[in-house]
């Protein structure tokens, strides 16, 4: 497992002397779909409506504005790209040719015979499609106090995807559906299109490869960075603890937390003190344990509902309860429990 420690700030409690230093770790996370081990090679296709005929274009300044055909084919090549470069898969196509067969806008999933017929001709165990994609920029303008303008260029994806077997039975009943958005600011008037076609393009290219990037973690287990944090003050024994946190030496932090832990008689001293050990289980790799102090700390805290520090800890209580739901999907898509039972 991978955990690094990003960076730690420390905000003070003055009234108490107590701090709360924060930090980043990574997590593995599993992805939506669990494909079966037998499928390593996936097939991508386009099934969205396209509109090439009605796509408006600025050609003023001899610039265009990227169409939603070609923000399209940024997508499908970096889901492509991303997909295989995680070697989860051996191989990763992408069909050239768009398959939707309607009418207007709507979405129209593939039949379940099309899917069969796709992964035979390209010799495929499963199919990713792609069943409805949008993006939109749009510029905002507003005079302010400190520049004569301030604009902010934004823009907005939307995507509806689907996993199939080679037979068509869906992974999961439910499509996938991404929604996001990418802001940039600037003490600049970006009103006139015109002069700015190359921004635009830079950012609605940038949303569609970060899409596409998000989106690969719906079908492969994937890194994500959280914060977490734990509890100082100014006794000799916390300052050895936290200096120990930065050398990432979690056992012997704990060893510190926990001896403190048995003497403590203040209720949220205690429970900060057990939020502490359920982190250091967390880095050691131990969720099962780390959720057992969490929830000691969330008990011990039962009767104080509205402090800051219970917000805390049942923060940290929910992600960690969640972390070890997902254990055991997590193992089955990277193998794990089949490494296990061969050793």
């Amino acid at each position: 497992m991978k955990y690094t420690i990003s960076f730690i700030i420390t905000i003070l409690a003055f009234s108490s002397c107590v701090s709360v230093n924060y930090m980043t770790m990574d997590i593995k996370q599993p992805a939506l779909v669990t494909f079966p081990p037998e499928v390593t090679k996936v097939l991508i296709v386009d099934n969205s409506f396209s509109d090439k005929v009605n796509q408006e274009e600025d050609n003023t300044s001899g610039q265009s504005i990227i169409s939603v055909d070609s923000s399209r084919s940024i997508f499908l090549n970096s889901l492509k790209q991303f997909m295989n470069e995680e070697k989860y898969f051996n191989n990763i196509d992408l069909y050239p040719r768009n398959t939707y067969s309607g009418t207007d806008e709507d979405v129209k999933p593939l039949s379940a015979r099309k899917v069969q017929l796709l992964c035979k001709e390209n010799n495929a165990d499963a199919l990713i499609s792609l069943d409805l994609f949008a993006i939109s920029a749009q510029l905002e303008s507003e005079n302010t106090g400190y520049f004569s303008t301030y604009s902010i260029l934004g823009t907005k994806i939307g995507a509806i995807v689907k996993a199939y077997a080679h037979d068509g039975s869906p992974y999961i009943q439910q499509p996938i559906i991404y929604v996001d958005s990418l802001f940039r600011a600037e003490a600049t008037d970006w009103s006139r299109l015109k002069n700015n076609v190359s921004e635009i393009n830079s950012l609605v290219t940038e949303m569609s490869t970060v899409g596409a990037d998000k989106i690969t973690g719906s079908f492969i287990p994937s890194w994500r960075n959280v914060i977490r944090w734990y509890y100082s003050d100014n006794s000799s024994a916390m300052k050895q603890a936290a200096k120990l946190v930065t050398q990432s030496k979690w056992q012997e932090a704990a060893a510190i937390w926990g001896k403190l832990y048995e003497t403590e008689k203040k209720p949220a001293k205690k429970a900060r003190l057990a939020s502490n050990i359920a982190l250091a289980n967390e880095f050691l790799d131990d969720v099962t344990n780390a959720k057992e102090w969490i929830n000691t700390a969330f008990e011990i805290l039962s009767e104080d509902s509205k402090s800051e520090l219970n917000a805390q800890v049942t923060q940290y209580r929910t992600e960690l309860i969640l972390r070890e739901n997902n254990i055991p999907k997590l193992h089955e898509q990277l193998g794990i429990e089949d490494i296990i039972e061969e050793e």
